[in-house]
């Protein structure tokens, strides 16, 4: 009788803790959810700030996660390339770096991406000061795009990113490709993926801003 309680015990103890975490899954599951909802809607500096801050409160709760350290980045991103001149962007650009630096450490973090968003931390500090860091660190955003595209072949953002990027240097600096073919190329990858809350997806919007004037 004795063991048979230690065993039932045994039981609801692994049921409860069992509960617990899958509790626990759906309340980050449904959290990240909301605020990938709100991000992908977000157009102004105000609401991408909500957002960020949303992502942030997240990632202070699931700091083994990586999805919210990632958004919480690019978020901090967008809003530079929103506003190039804000004095607002030297914090954002400090904050990003400490986050991606964050990423590098953490484990089932997706390479590709976050190469992809080294790329875009580097374009960013270009796009805030392009007479001083254009040659500075053009060569940052170059290898950390191809680098993503090595790591995954079917990411679609390091593809179109490395392109747009390319076709705004001097000639000489250029790889000679198809600008308007890589484009194209990026637009086919995005079809190809399922949209959802685990998979990176945004850029997929200032793609097709771009393949308007391949037409």
């Amino acid at each position: 009788m004795k063991s048979l309680k230690i065993s039932l015990l045994f039981f609801f103890t692994l049921l409860t803790i069992s509960l617990s975490a899958q509790s626990t899954d759906e309340v980050y599951t449904k959290g990240l959810e909301n605020a990938i909802t709100k991000m992908d809607t977000a157009k102004t500096i105000r609401s991408i700030k909500q957002v960020r801050n949303q992502f942030d409160r997240i990632a202070q709760k699931y700091s083994d996660q990586w999805l919210p350290i990632y958004y919480v980045a690019y978020n901090n991103l967008e809003m530079i390339y929103l506003n190039p001149q804000s004095e607002d962007n030297l914090n954002l650009l400090v904050e990003a770096k400490e986050r991606l630096n964050q990423l590098e450490k953490l484990k089932g973090v997706n390479k590709s991406e976050l190469s992809t968003l080294w790329g875009y931390y580097y374009s960013a500090l270009i796009v805030t000061d392009p007479a001083t860091n254009g040659a500075k660190y053009y060569n940052d955003v170059m290898s950390n795009y191809k680098k993503a595209i090595e790591l995954d072949a079917s990411n679609p953002r390091p593809v179109f990113l490395l392109a747009f990027f390319e076709q705004n240097l001097p000639s000489f600096l250029q790889s000679g490709k198809d600008y308007c073919g890589e484009l194209k190329k990026s637009e086919a990858l995005y079809n190809e993926k399922k949209n959802l809350t685990s998979e990176i997806h945004w850029g997929k919007n200032f793609l097709t801003m771009l393949l308007t004037k391949c037409q």
